[in-house]
């Protein structure tokens, strides 16, 4: 008698375990499924897109990838603790006539981005929110100096490790 009591406690507790986890299981699929709708719905997709979009690709504008950029950066306390900044790059040109000449050229844009950050701290480039900011704009007004005309109109960093 006592071993068929055990027996049927073993029964209902794996049951219960089985409840939990079916219920766990479908409300998170439920949840995945009807909170996108939900907040689309709601308006806040729109918010998120509107919020984003601060440059965007239109038109004939052109992005030009450069292969990545692993440059010394320039000692903390000067010490010889040597830091390195892994960094690669897009660039937002005007059309595919500008892509070609960057492409062409694409020394003077390795040249000028290597210049601009190995004067760099990695406090210089992570000290701050808007250090990025800064920059981007820095390496933009640089490689425009350096082809003597507005090549490049905007500057994406794709990928940035700072060891």
């Amino acid at each position: 008698m006592a071993k068929e009591k055990s027996e049927k406690k073993g029964k209902k507790w794996i049951l219960w375990v089985l409840i939990l986890l079916v219920v766990a299981t479908s409300g998170g699929v439920v949840g995945t499924v009807v909170t996108p709708k939900i907040m689309s719905a709601l308006g806040s997709k729109k918010e998120t897109v509107k919020h984003h979009a601060k440059t965007v690709v239109s038109g004939k504008q052109q992005l030009v990838p450069v292969k990545k950029f692993v440059i010394n950066l320039t000692n903390e306390d000067g010490s010889d603790n040597a830091q390195y900044a892994q960094i690669t790059l897009s660039f937002l040109v005007a059309n595919s006539e500008q892509k070609t000449k960057v492409k062409k050229n694409v020394a003077v844009v390795r040249d000028s981005v290597i210049n601009v950050i190995r004067q760099k701290k990695a406090s210089d480039i992570l000290g701050s929110s808007d250090s990025l900011a800064g920059l981007k704009s820095q390496l933009r007004d640089t490689i425009n100096k350096a082809y003597g005309t507005k090549i490049v109109e905007d500057v994406f960093i794709t990928n940035l490790v700072i060891q």
